[in-house]
C-alpha cells in the first residue's frame, strides 16, 4: 500500500485522501512514456515445495492439545482428536501457527491508519524443521507474542469467559445518579454487578452503597478510564452495563493487535496508547515517566506507527494544514475580523503563487515543545497552551497529533545525554523565543498503538470505550463479528 510523503501536519484527513490520487497519476504518466522493456533474462528455478514429514505419535498428541487450546489465545475454537486424519491435523497446525504468530488479518484488510503490521509469514519451513529435529514443543511455544501484556490479556480472557459461563452479569437499572448512602434495589443491583468482576466486593452485603461499595465503584471507574468519584451515572452506568460478551470481544481484538508487533521492543522508547490517551517513557524496559495525552478525535484518528524521535523543536511555529485553515480558521476570521492577527497567525507566500497560514511561536498551538519523527501521516508529539483537556477522562480531541501533559519533562529526559542541553540551557533557549531545532544524538524509538483492553500491574482488566471503533472493525475483518449489511 502506498503512503503519502511525510510533511508537518496535524490534519491527516486531507493528506490521506489527496496523496494516493497524485501518486497514481504520476505512476500512470511515467508508465505511458516509457518504451517497452527488453526481455528479462531467464530466472532461476523456484525452490522446491516444503515437504512436511509425518507427525510421530507424540507429536500428534502435542499438536492436538495445542489446537484444542487455541481459543485461549482468542482464536476460533475447533476440537481435534488424535484419530483425526493426520493431514487434517497438519493443515490445522499450519493455520494455527500463522494466526497465533502474525494474526488473522489479511494484508489488504489493514486500514491505512494501521501502520504497525506484521511481516508475511509462512510456517511450513519452520514446522518441517521442528518435526525433523523433534522440537515441535519449543517451536509452538515460541509462536505467540512473548510480551507480559499479551499473557495478561490471555489470563483476562479466561477470567471473563469464566464469568460468562456463570451467567455474566445483569445491568444496573437506569435512573438518576446515585452514590454513597443509596439504598434499595439499584444499590443491590450495583453490588451484585461489581461482585461479578471484583472479588473484594461482598455480593451478599447490604442493599446499600456503603463506603466499601463506593470505593469499589471508584475502582471500577479507574479501570474504565473515568473520573473515580464513586457516583454511578452517565458513562459509569454505560460502562458497567456493557455485556460480558462485549468485554470478551474487546480482549480478543487486543490480543490480535499484539500479534502485529515485532518480537521484541526497544528497551528505551516513548510509548503512546491513543485509545487511553496516555504516553509513557521507558528506559531499560522500565517506565520512568508517564503522562496524560490528547490523541486524535474520531475522524482524525491518531495512526498506529513505529518511528524514531530525531529532534526536539523549541518554540515551534505552527504551519497550519490547509484543511484546518479552510474549515476552521478562515471562517472565524470572516465572522470576527482580526481574529487571525490577534492569535498570531500570518500569511506565508509559497512557491507557485500560493499561500498558507502560520501561527507564530509566541502563540503557537504547539506550545513550546515539538517532538519530530519521520512518518507518512504527518503527525508528531507536542506541547499545548490549552491545558483544560487534560482534566477530561476521554481525551480524543486533537486533529491527529498527540498533545502532551508534561512536554518539558519529556524534552529534558530525551536530551539528558547531551551535555549542551541541560535543563537550564533548554530554559534559556525557550526564553529567547527563537525557534530552534535540537537534534538528538541518539534517536529514541516512538511507538503509537491502540489499546482498549489491558491489564494493570495487579492483574485487573482495564477497558476503554473503543473511541475509533477499531475494535469492532477489526473483529469484523477477521470474521469474529458479522459485517454490517449494506
Amino acid at each position: 500500500m502506498s503512503y503519502p510523503s511525510a510533511r508537518p501536519s496535524c490534519s491527516r484527513r486531507a493528506l490521506l485522501v489527496a496523496a494516493p490520487a497524485l501518486a497514481l497519476s504520476a505512476a500512470g504518466s511515467a508508465f505511458a512514456q516509457e518504451a517497452a522493456p527488453p526481455l528479462l533474462p531467464s530466472l532461476p528455478p523456484l525452490p522446491p515445495p516444503v515437504v512436511l514429514p509425518p507427525l510421530s505419535a507424540a507429536q500428534l498428541a502435542l499438536a492436538v492439545r495445542t489446537l484444542n487450546a487455541a481459543d485461549t489465545h482468542g482464536l476460533a475454537r475447533q476440537i481435534f482428536a488424535a484419530d483425526d486424519p493426520p493431514e487434517r491435523i497438519t493443515q490445522a497446525l499450519l493455520r494455527y501457527a500463522h494466526e497465533v504468530h502474525v494474526g488473522r488479518l489479511a494484508a489488504a484488510d489493514f486500514l491505512q491508519e494501521w501502520g504497525v503490521r506484521p511481516p508475511a509469514y509462512d510456517p511450513r519451513p519452520d514446522l518441517a524443521a521442528a518435526l525433523t529435529t523433534d522440537r515441535l514443543g519449543p517451536w509452538l511455544d515460541s509462536l505467540p507474542p512473548r510480551y507480559s501484556g499479551y499473557s495478561a490479556l490471555r489470563r483476562g480472557l479466561a477470567t471473563y469467559r469464566a464469568i460468562a459461563a456463570k451467567g455474566g452479569w445483569k445491568p444496573v437499572p437506569a435512573g438518576p445518579a446515585f452514590g454513597l448512602g443509596e439504598k434499595g434495589p439499584r444499590a443491590a443491583a450495583l453490588r451484585t454487578r461489581l461482585a461479578a468482576e471484583d472479588t473484594t466486593v461482598d455480593a451478599k452485603g447490604p442493599a446499600e452503597v456503603d463506603a466499601a461499595l463506593q470505593d469499589a465503584v471508584a475502582g471500577a471507574q479507574r479501570r474504565f478510564g473515568l473520573k473515580p468519584d464513586g457516583v454511578v451515572a452517565g458513562e459509569t452506568l454505560a460502562a458497567l452495563n456493557q455485556p460480558i460478551g462485549q468485554r470478551v470481544l474487546q480482549i480478543i481484538a487486543n490480543l490480535e493487535r499484539w500479534r502485529w508487533l515485532p518480537p521484541t521492543m526497544p528497551s528505551s522508547r516513548v510509548q503512546v496508547n491513543s485509545g487511553a490517551a496516555i504516553v509513557t517513557l521507558f528506559q531499560d524496559d522500565r517506565p520512568v515517566l508517564s503522562m496524560k495525552a490528547v490523541s486524535g478525535r474520531p475522524g482524525d484518528e491518531t495512526p498506529m506507527l513505529f518511528s524514531k524521535i530525531h529532534s526536539v523543536v523549541l518554540n515551534p511555529p505552527w504551519n497550519v494544514p490547509s484543511s484546518i485553515a479552510t474549515k476552521e480558521l478562515w471562517p472565524k476570521e470572516k465572522q470576527n475580523p482580526g481574529y487571525l492577527a490577534r492569535n498570531g497567525f500570518v500569511v506565508i507566500k509559497t512557491e507557485g503563487g500560493g499561500s498558507r497560514l502560520q501561527q507564530k511561536p509566541a502563540k503557537s498551538a504547539l506550545g513550546r515543545y515539538k517532538f519530530d519523527f519521520d512518518n507518512p501521516y504527518g503527525v508528531y508529539l507536542h506541547d499545548t497552551p490549552t491545558q483544560a483537556t487534560f482534566a477530561r477522562f476521554t481525551r480524543q480531541a486533537s486533529h491527529g497529533c498527540v498533545r502532551l501533559e508534561k512536554p518539558k519533562a519529556l524534552a529534558e529526559a530525551l536530551l539528558t545525554n547531551d551535555p549542551k542541553w541541560t535543563p537550564d540551557a533548554i530554559a534559556t533557549a525557550l526564553d529567547k523565543g527563537d525557534t530552534l531545532r535540537v537534534r538528538l544524538s541518539d534517536q529514541v524509538p516512538v511507538f503509537i498503538f491502540y489499546w482498549t483492553a489491558f491489564a494493570s500491574p495487579d492483574g485487573a482488566m482495564n477497558f476503554r470505550s473503543d473511541p475509533y471503533n477499531w475494535d469492532r472493525l477489526l473483529l469484523q475483518r477477521i470474521g469474529v463479528l458479522d459485517a454490517p449489511k449494506a
